[in-house]
């Protein structure tokens, strides 16, 4: 009895000894999306213009489970804007993946030589870019001049290699984004919006960054005084990022190309800074009281809902005197 207790104890073991050497390596398997060393191609279509430069900028490197982790050169733009690269996943849309692009566009501007780069030329209608380590990218071009238009590259984030369950491509593709203008005078605008705190816990002025491409075109300080806003004129590819957003905000971009079909265009950014809300609906800030934080202003004017108040109780003041006179007149 007890050598067959001692047959069956050593089947067993050997069972589990098995099972274990079958199962670790398909663990591996599981864990891994992306082999180590693998290297991506990417091929911009549609490219307008033969000679046209675009760059690649990663802003976000690839795990081997084909999650992102934004690089180190990032962290203030995910700081600041509250856009992080680790939620993106399969099933982003391309309305957040532009609304990120052009966030970021600013901040990479402002210091390209801290993210890893590449450059192509188009040719024959595309750009190629070869050995691409995996991760997400800023996709960015040089403006082009053809035929009387104006080709203005619009910011584009790319994810290399792209992920279906468990396969993947290396060998990717994505289309060119353009505003195509024709020649014309060039009038741009960068306004700040303030969303779900009181006027009079804000600052009283912020800083805006402007870039042309990589190179610093001015840095302008926007207050009540000039309404929050400051325009230029020219023609250029423009970002924005705000220096110092304030602590406690997260900073949004909106970026809009103005009157594309006329003879005056350019590009309208719009800043808003926002209170994160609480569990109940309101912002931390505690001095607006409106759910959600959802009321947008423009400026930081602290009388704009007392003035209409006051002229309201003068009226029911004079109404009253106006009443009172005429019964002292009844009277005699």
């Amino acid at each position: 009895m007890a050598r067959a207790l001692g047959r069956a104890a050593a089947a067993v073991t050997l069972a589990v000894a098995v099972a274990a050497l079958v199962a670790a390596p398909v663990a591996a398997h599981a864990a891994e999306r992306v082999p180590a060393g693998t290297t991506c191609n990417l091929t911009v279509q549609k490219c307008p213009a033969d000679g046209q430069t675009f760059h690649l900028y990663r802003v976000a490197r690839m795990q081997a489970d084909g999650s992102l982790v934004a690089e180190d050169a990032l962290s203030q733009a995910v700081a600041d804007t509250g856009v992080d690269p680790a939620a993106f996943g399969e099933k982003t849309d391309a309305q957040e993946l532009a609304r990120a692009a052009a966030s970021y566009a600013g901040y990479v501007a402002a210091d390209p030589a801290a993210f890893q780069k590449a450059d192509a030329k188009a040719a024959g209608g595309a750009a190629r870019f070869d050995a691409l380590d995996p991760g997400m990218y800023l996709l960015v071009a040089d403006a082009a001049v053809m035929g009387g238009n104006t080709y203005t590259a619009r910011p584009n984030l790319v994810v290399v290699p792209r992920l279906d369950g468990w396969t993947y491509q290396t060998d990717c593709k994505v289309d060119a984004k353009f505003e195509v203008t024709p020649a014309r005078t060039y009038h741009n605008r960068v306004t700040k919006l303030w969303r779900g705190d009181a006027a009079s816990t804000r600052p009283a002025s912020v800083t805006v960054a402007i870039y042309n491409g990589t190179k610093l075109y001015k840095q302008v300080k926007l207050d009540a005084s000039n309404g929050w806003t400051f325009a230029w004129d020219g023609e250029g590819t423009w970002s924005v990022r705000e220096l110092g957003v304030p602590a406690g905000y997260t900073c949004s971009l909106n970026q809009a190309q103005t009157t594309p079909k006329s003879a005056d265009a350019g590009v309208n950014f719009q800043l808003t800074n926002s209170k994160p809300t609480t569990p109940g609906g309101g912002s931390h800030s505690g001095g607006s009281g409106a759910k959600g934080g959802s009321a947008v202003t423009k400026t930081g004017d602290p009388n704009s809902v007392a003035l209409p108040a006051a002229l309201m109780c003068a009226g029911a003041a004079l109404a009253l005197a106006g009443l009172w006179s005429r019964r002292r007149e009844d009277a005699r």
